[in-house]
C-alpha cells in the first residue's frame, strides 16, 4: 500500500508576492522531507502516467503527490536555462492535467483560477457584452458589430469566446492570437498535422467559436492538454500556464491576456506587465517580458468599464 502524504497546500509556506503576483514562485523543501525523497515520488508518478495514463490523476494520492512535489516542480521549470514545455510534460505528465494545473497556480498565487473565472464569466462577462452592445465612441465598431451579430444568431451560443472576442476587437488583436478553430473531431495529431501552430499558446476549439464545448491547449508547437469540455475550463487552462510555464504573453494577444489578469483574476501589481521584447531561451524568437509601465490601453478599458457599470 503507497503511504498517506499529508502535505496540503497551507502546508506550503507563502512569501513575497514578488514575481508579477506570484507568492510562491520558489518555495522550500516541505519539512522531513528531501530532494532525493521528492524525486522518488516524480518517478513514481511518471510510472503510473505509463501504466494508467490520465486516469491515473484521479487517485487521491496522486493528488496529494503532486502537491508534495510543488517545490521540485517549480525548482524544475525554474532553472536556468529554462526546461522546454515538451521537457516538463515528459517529467511531470500529470502538471498538465487541467485539475492538477489549476491547482499549480492556486499554489502558485493563491487564487483559484477556475472558480474565480467562471464568477468573472458569469459576472464581468454580462457587463463586457452590455458595455459593447452599447458600442461607446472609441471601439472598434465594425469587428465588435460583426461578434454581437453571429452572437445573437447563435441559440447555443456560450459568452465566453464572445467575450474574448470583444476585448481582442476593442484592442485590434486578431482572434489568431489566442484562439485558433479545428474541426470538430479532430484529435491532437490531426491538430499538429493540418496547423501550423506557434510557439506561444494557444486555446483550440472543436467546432466554430460561438458553439464550441471542447478544447485543446498547445504551447510551443505542439498540442499538450486535450481535449477537454467548457470552454470557460480552457481560458482557465490557458491562462494559468502563463503563470505556471513562466511564460510572457504574446504581443498579438498582450492586452487582452493582461485584462483578464487585472479585470478577471484581480493580479494587480501597480507595476510591470507580462510583455515587452525579448529573446526567449526556449525558442530563440524575440518575445515579451516585464517592464515599468502598467499597460495604458487596459487601464483605459477598465476605467471606461467602471464608469459604464456607475452609470
Amino acid at each position: 500500500m503507497p503511504k498517506r502524504v499529508s502535505n496540503a497546500p497551507e502546508d506550503i509556506a507563502r512569501g513575497p508576492a514578488d514575481q508579477y503576483g506570484c507568492v510562491r514562485w520558489q518555495s522550500n523543501c516541505p519539512p522531513g522531507d528531501t530532494v532525493e525523497g521528492l524525486e522518488e515520488k516524480k518517478s513514481e508518478m511518471k510510472h503510473l502516467y505509463h501504466t494508467e495514463g490520465p486516469a491515473g490523476a484521479e487517485r487521491g494520492y496522486v493528488i496529494q503527490l503532486m502537491k508534495t512535489t510543488y517545490y521540485l516542480q517549480r525548482k524544475h521549470i525554474n532553472a536556468c536555462p529554462p526546461p522546454s514545455v515538451s521537457e516538463l510534460k515528459s517529467e511531470w505528465p500529470y502538471l498538465f492535467i487541467p485539475r492538477e494545473l489549476y491547482s499549480h497556480f492556486n499554489l502558485l498565487t493563491d487564487i483559484n483560477i477556475l472558480r474565480k473565472m467562471e464568477q468573472a464569466m458569469e459576472e464581468k462577462g454580462k457587463l463586457i457584452l452590455k458595455f459593447f452592445q452599447h458600442r461607446p465612441a472609441g471601439t472598434s465598431a465594425d469587428e465588435v458589430e460583426r461578434i454581437l451579430v453571429k452572437y445573437s444568431k447563435e441559440e447555443k451560443c456560450d459568452p465566453c469566446p464572445c467575450v474574448i472576442l470583444l476585448l481582442m476587437a476593442h484592442f485590434k488583436e486578431k482572434s489568431e492570437g489566442l484562439i485558433l478553430q479545428t474541426d470538430v473531431f479532430s484529435i491532437a495529431v490531426d491538430v499538429e498535422r493540418t496547423i501550423l501552430l506557434p510557439a506561444s499558446p494557444r486555446l483550440i476549439v472543436l467546432g466554430d467559436v460561438f458553439t464550441a464545448t471542447n478544447w485543446m491547449l498547445s504551447i510551443e508547437g505542439h498540442v499538450v492538454v486535450g481535449p477537454h469540455q467548457n470552454i470557460v475550463a480552457g481560458l482557465a487552462a490557458l491562462f494559468a500556464c502563463y503563470y505556471a510555464f513562466n511564460l510572457v504573453y504574446q504581443e498579438e494577444a498582450s492586452n487582452t491576456l493582461e485584462f483578464i489578469q487585472r479585470c478577471f483574476l484581480g493580479i494587480n501589481p501597480t507595476s510591470g506587465t507580462k510583455a515587452t521584447k525579448w529573446i526567449s531561451p526556449r525558442s530563440g524568437k524575440v518575445q515579451e517580458k516585464r517592464n515599468s509601465n502598467v499597460n495604458l490601453h487596459v487601464s483605459a478599458l477598465l476605467k471606461r468599464l467602471m464608469d459604464f457599470e456607475w452609470l
